[in-house]
């Protein structure tokens, strides 16, 4: 190859001609991929109700259940997703305690309202 500026042989593979300077080709700059990010909005979702479950159950112990079930579905499509998996387990351990801690206590309130009446 040779330079466009001074017209000197050069490497075909050298950007900048060693005797002038000038730029001899352009550039290529390597294509990466693009970083692509999924996040596991089901493992977010589960996580979140669950959380707010263990303070609503009394009133709404079907969050509990919600919870579950979308922390059960997020663990289920981890695989998918690169990114908030550990929020799709925390909401499966909260969605077990809340949902027990509320059977718990219906059973509770249920077996104590039998003897009452």
């Amino acid at each position: 190859m040779f330079c466009k500026n001074c017209g000197r042989e050069i490497d075909e593979h050298a950007y900048v001609c060693p005797y002038c300077g000038a730029l001899a080709a352009t550039p290529v700059p390597a294509e990466s991929p693009a970083p692509t990010t999924r996040v596991n909005g089901l493992g977010i979702a589960g996580f979140v109700v669950s959380l707010v479950s263990l303070g609503l159950g009394y009133f709404f112990v079907i969050a509990s259940i919600v919870g579950l079930v979308l922390s059960i579905v997020g663990m289920c499509l981890r695989k998918k997703y690169t990114s908030c998996n550990g929020l799709a387990v925390a909401g499966l351990v909260l969605g077990i305690i809340s949902t027990l801690i509320w059977a718990i206590v219906w059973i509770a309130v249920g077996t104590t309202l039998a003897l009452i009446l």
